[in-house]
């Protein structure tokens, strides 16, 4: 094991490095030939790694003793992955302008979910960069606690690249949280390496920023309370997680009888602070989702059928459905610390969504170091090249994934869910065949004796 191991990471490590810093000094544009040349190598690097880890994960060390040096050295990688694609200058198409221009908004007294930013009544809030924004006409979808975050963030220094900065840093935090819930739950902590070099978070992140990276560290935390004892703690790091993001909403019935009453008046609590400074906007003001509910669609096809089908608001209930019925699934029959609990209740509900950008999947990237979620590695490796959309459209095409690219994204997946669901029937039938095998010898020895 410490053969194939070292050598995947020292020799992988030095290739991954190489071919992001290609990536960053080229400024390759997403989708484009040389994008996906250079990222295949942190892909191919991953699945020897996830292969190697899973597989025969090397033992727990001890949460009191030191972290293994080859362990430390992956963990040093992983970090310096991150640096060059953090660097650059931000585009004036990225979504962190539009953060940085909310949390603008929120220093100049503005209230971010009431306004347009297209609205010629603010452009005197606006500069050269957030006047090219993509989003310059939609509200804000962002709810409270990303808003906050965004402040946060420009008043520190009011930037694009300052924004990237603190995002790859919840990135960096994501790590160190899986590190410690595993050694606390007796795993191994070789296994946060899944979270560490998996290509889409390092992409996603370091070099495209997505606040989807906020969400994901509160969710992981979350997980790591809630399976250790501490449930105001996860309460409260699970109402962060969805004030950054919706999506986590329907793991709610993972904590049902695992925190008491009076966790979740501190959760409730929580949730009416962070909302508090946004009150002149609604009592939960939601932005731009129900516009995205109703009119926006972007690589969902199940969301689609569900949608002609009902209504969009109908297969919005029924993605949400979807997850909180998982979630329940797994309160009954998975231990908290199980991470596939967290993560395929997300998936489902996320699957069903009327636009699944290649970054939403962050959510339950910090849970894919089983092989219960197997399926869903696949799956971030199916959604990159969804990023051919961004390749065409600068060609004069339509904003829509092409029906190959969605038919072999979700088709992979699927074939990745059934193979799993029989190799775990295939055991468990093994093991049935065995256990009758040995009543039978046992009750001929008893005859016998």
């Amino acid at each position: 094991m410490g053969g194939p191991l070292r050598s995947v990471i020292v020799r992988g490590g030095f290739a991954t490095l190489a071919a992001l810093i290609a990536l960053a000094v080229s400024q390759a544009p997403l989708g484009t030939p040389l994008f996906f040349a250079l990222a295949a190598v942190p892909a191919v690097v991953y699945v020897f790694l996830w292969r190697l880890l899973v597989v025969q994960p090397p033992p727990e060390e001890g949460s009191a003793r030191p972290l293994p040096r080859l362990l430390v050295t992956a963990l040093v990688f992983a970090v310096a992955f991150r640096i060059p694609l953090a660097a650059p200058k931000v585009g004036a198409d990225n979504d962190m302008v539009r953060y940085m221009y909310d949390g603008r908004l929120q220093r100049l007294g503005i209230n971010p979910f009431e306004v347009v930013p297209a609205d010629p009544s603010l452009a005197w809030t606006h500069t050269d960069e957030t006047r090219r924004m993509p989003s310059i006409r939609a509200r804000t979808p962002y709810p409270a606690a990303a808003q906050l975050f965004f402040r946060a963030v420009v008043t520190v220094w009011e930037s694009s690249r300052m924004m990237k900065w603190a995002l790859v840093a919840c990135d960096l935090l994501t790590m160190w949280v899986l590190v410690a819930w595993l050694r606390q739950t007796s795993r191994s902590p070789w296994l946060a390496l899944l979270y560490a070099w998996n290509p889409l978070v390092i992409l996603e992140v370091a070099h495209s920023g997505h606040i989807d990276a906020l969400g994901a560290l509160w969710i992981a935390i979350s997980a790591w309370m809630l399976s250790t004892g501490r449930t105001t703690r996860a309460s409260v790091a699970f109402v962060l997680a969805v004030a950054t993001k919706l999506l986590p909403i329907v793991l709610i019935p993972l904590y049902w009888n695992r925190i008491r009453f009076r966790d979740g008046m501190v959760a409730a609590a929580v949730l009416a602070a962070l909302y508090f400074p946004f009150r002149s906007a609604g009592l939960l003001p939601l932005g731009a989702v129900p516009n995205v509910v109703a009119f926006i669609r972007f690589n969902g096809p199940l969301f689609k059928a569900l949608a002609a089908a009902f209504t969009p608001q109908g297969a919005a209930g029924a993605a949400v459905l979807g997850g909180l019925a998982v979630a329940t699934w797994m309160r009954v029959r998975r231990d908290a610390a199980d991470p596939a609990a967290w993560a395929w209740p997300m998936a489902v509900s996320l699957a069903a969504a009327p636009v699944i950008y290649p970054w939403y999947l962050l959510y339950f990237t910090p849970f894919l170091f089983t092989r219960a979620t197997m399926p869903l590695v696949v799956w971030t490796y199916s959604a990159l090249p969804v990023y051919i959309v961004w390749y065409l459209s600068r060609r004069g095409h339509r904003w829509f994934v092409p029906w190959p690219v969605a038919a072999a994204e979700f088709g992979v997946v699927l074939i990745a869910v059934v193979l799993m669901v029989l190799k775990v029937r295939a055991g468990a039938d093994g093991a049935g065949a065995k256990g009758a095998e040995g009543a039978k010898g046992a009750g001929a020895k008893g005859a016998l004796a």
